[in-house]
């Protein structure tokens, strides 16, 4: 009989173990701490730190994938203390994450210069050693930027009877006329190829460039990049700053909470930049992703013509697609640069950890207005994705959020003819709908518990749910808090929200994105994301705000969503990849490294809402007053927890019939 992987690792994990540490034998297996200033490391924290020291001295790249709360940033100082007790160090890091930089840096009893002025740069010469110069991403890649290089000509046009003269832009070589200003840096005369674009005159330099050009190499013993994930993207501004300083100062400490974002491209330029090794070896994101990734292909074939034994004409079409996922063998890259640690491992008193998923039906008014609305939207998905996926984004956040705007009248059009393809009627502005009755009813029981909580929700703009939460729990007697992007001063958010809380505030309303970095959120142990959150590294920032040292309350994070809409698609879609993000981490879950899923999320989404795929969760977990939930066990992080089935049995999916055990956790995407 089949056995689950968990069962397979209880049975002989210690073999396997032991075979592990024979092949791989670790760098280090004792803490060899030399600093003596400073705080006490906690639990793994010593060994982390000799670690990513030591796989600094070796590979020149060291990687602590740290889970939220475990002190990524005091590990990262100390790391490069024990590198160079002498040495400085540069540090890149997001805005408001600047001044907790400075001051983690002098606890540890070193100096610290925040740079924000060339000004700065210059006084680092003399500054005392250990020294490190502490750098927002945003100062280090903001320059002069570009501007249009054209000339002007006055012509003569006729307008109503009379000529007029008129300037009209022209290119500054030939003089061909330029019908439109350039958009873009790649614009060139269509005539003679002049390049239509200049570098603006520089009022600012660009802190990165400048640092290359005032100090002189081999100044820094090693840059290190806080949120590292954040540099991963192919062409970003901060991706290619990164990799500049990464380039001139050789070595680099890459400090993230998730170093997998479910694709194996996810990770592919952020290794590249790092490790020179690596991007000789794989020098094209494809090469690496062929190796490492997983693939989807799909085979359409089309007939035309009669069906005569000659005129039969046959054209057959593979499109390949990324799938959440990643081979094992990824790790051997890994294994030997990276200290992998979790919260527990640190912190052996923290409370509990639970997550449900909480499906709720609509009433048969909403039910009713969204069908209609629905199926408007599922004809145009389907188009859509037929003829090269156009405006696919739009159609995707209006099926996620029009069920939770129920007061909101919603029409999509077709952004080319301009035709509404889905009309939702509102229903009147006082009706609350299941999910905000739910809501309600959670809060106000966590409330008698003296708990506070924290609502996440995507609609902050033209679909405004932060106002209109606000309203319906201040007439229950709540008092929210209502947070968002430019309430406050990024590096001001912590010092605003305990303010806040001093002043009675029991309900935190913002958008996920707002708090998923640098923030202890410690007053607030339940979490509810009240609409879908699909990036992976998103999801879990926000999700660990909570759950970090200090917390002496059990966290529970709840999932909420409508039964049968996108959004439970949407569960479905992050669930699968947050399991193949915690997986290369070492948080083996339940079909293990390789996870089954769509190749993209806007596409597995916009598939779900034509119908072409049902996202489906199967069986039923612990009820809450009846409605079906899932929960994780209590004391580990784990991916949004899954229903499990009570008995096991045959299940058809798209990896053909599969067996689940009794007490597996059951996600597959189902084809019609």
């Amino acid at each position: 009989m089949p056995i689950t992987l968990s069962q397979f690792l209880r049975r002989y994990g210690k073999d396997l173990f032991r075979a592990t540490e024979a092949k791989l034998p670790p760098l280090v297996q004792e803490p060899r701490l030399t600093w003596s200033r400073g705080r006490r490391p906690m639990g793994a924290q010593a060994l982390a730190i000799t670690g990513v020291a030591e796989a600094l001295r070796r590979h020149g790249v060291g990687i602590l994938a740290a889970e939220m709360g475990t002190g990524k940033t005091f590990m990262g100082v100390r790391a490069a203390l024990e590198l160079d007790p002498q040495g400085a160090f540069l540090v890149l890091c997001p805005p408001h994450l600047v001044e907790k930089w400075a001051r983690e840096v002098e606890m540890e009893g070193a100096h610290a210069v925040v740079l924000r002025e060339r000004q700065d740069l210059e006084a680092l010469r003399q500054a005392p050693r250990p020294l490190f110069a502490v750098l927002s991403r945003e100062r280090a890649k903001l320059g002069p930027g570009w501007e249009p290089a054209v000339a002007y000509r006055t012509v003569l046009k006729r307008e109503e009877g009379r000529r007029v003269p008129v300037k009209v832009a022209v290119c500054p070589r030939c003089g061909h006329p330029v019908e439109k200003l350039p958009k873009t840096r790649r614009t060139t005369c269509p005539k003679c190829r002049e390049p239509l674009w200049q570098v603006r005159p520089p009022r600012r330099e660009a802190l990165a460039h400048a640092l290359k050009r005032l100090l002189p190499k081999g100044f820094f013993q090693a840059v290190i990049l806080d949120e590292a994930h954040e540099y991963k993207g192919a062409d970003s501004a901060q991706g290619l700053t990164a990799a500049g300083l990464i380039s001139w100062v050789g070595k680099v400490i890459l400090l993230t909470g998730t170093l997998f974002g479910g694709y194996a491209s996810s990770i592919y330029h952020l290794l590249a930049r790092a490790a020179p090794r690596f991007r000789e070896e794989f020098p094209t994101e494809a090469a690496f992703v062929a190796r490492y990734g997983l693939f989807k292909r799909v085979r359409r074939e089309r007939s035309e013509g009669g069906y005569g034994y000659y005129t039969r004409r046959r054209e057959t079409r593979t499109q390949t697609y990324e799938r959440p996922g990643v081979s094992p063998l990824l790790l051997t890259h890994l294994v030997d640069k990276t200290a992998f640690v979790r919260l527990p491992e640190v912190a052996e008193a923290l409370p509990p950890y639970g997550e449900e998923v909480v499906l709720l039906d609509m009433d048969e008014a909403h039910r009713v207005a969204y069908e209609a609305f629905a199926k408007g939207l599922s004809g145009a998905a389907k188009r859509s994705l037929s003829k090269g996926r156009r405006f696919l984004g739009v159609l995707i956040q209006a099926g996620l959020q029009v069920p939770d705007t129920t007061w909101q009248e919603e029409a999509v059009a077709d952004p080319e003819t301009g035709k509404t393809v889905a009309h939702f009627a509102p229903l009147p502005p006082d009706y609350r709908h299941a999910k905000e009755r739910k809501l309600i009813s959670l809060l106000a029981a966590e409330r008698l518990k003296g708990r506070r909580s924290i609502v996440y929700v995507q609609g902050t703009e033209r679909r405004d749910q932060l106002a209109r939460l606000a309203s319906i729990l201040e007439a229950e007697g709540f008092r929210p808090i209502v947070l968002r992007a430019d309430t406050v001063r990024p590096e001001e958010r912590e010092a605003w929200l305990k303010a806040q809380v001093e002043k009675g505030g029991d309900v935190l309303l913002c958008h996920p994105r707002v708090v998923q970095t640098g923030l202890d959120l410690v007053d607030f142990p339940t979490i509810v994301f009240y609409q879908p959150e699909y990036s992976v590294y998103t999801l879990r920032q926000a999700a660990r705000r909570s759950w970090r040292i200090g917390q002496r309350h059990p966290v529970r994070v709840v999932y909420m969503a409508y039964r049968g809409t996108l959004q439970e698609a949407a569960l479905t879609l992050i669930a699968q990849k947050a399991r193949s993000s915690l997986a290369l981490e070492g948080e083996l879950v339940e079909g293990g490294l390789v996870s089954a899923a769509e190749e993209d999320p806007t596409v597995a989404l916009a598939k779900a809402l034509a119908g072409a795929v049902r996202l489906t969760w199967e069986g039923e977990g612990v009820g809450l007053e009846g409605e079906a939930t899932g929960k994780a066990s209590a004391g580990r992080a784990k991916a949004p927890a899954l229903p499990v089935l009570p008995e096991g049995r045959w299940v058809r999916t798209r990896r053909g019939r599969v067996f689940l055990p009794p007490g597996q956790p059951v996600l597959f995407a189902e084809v019609l």
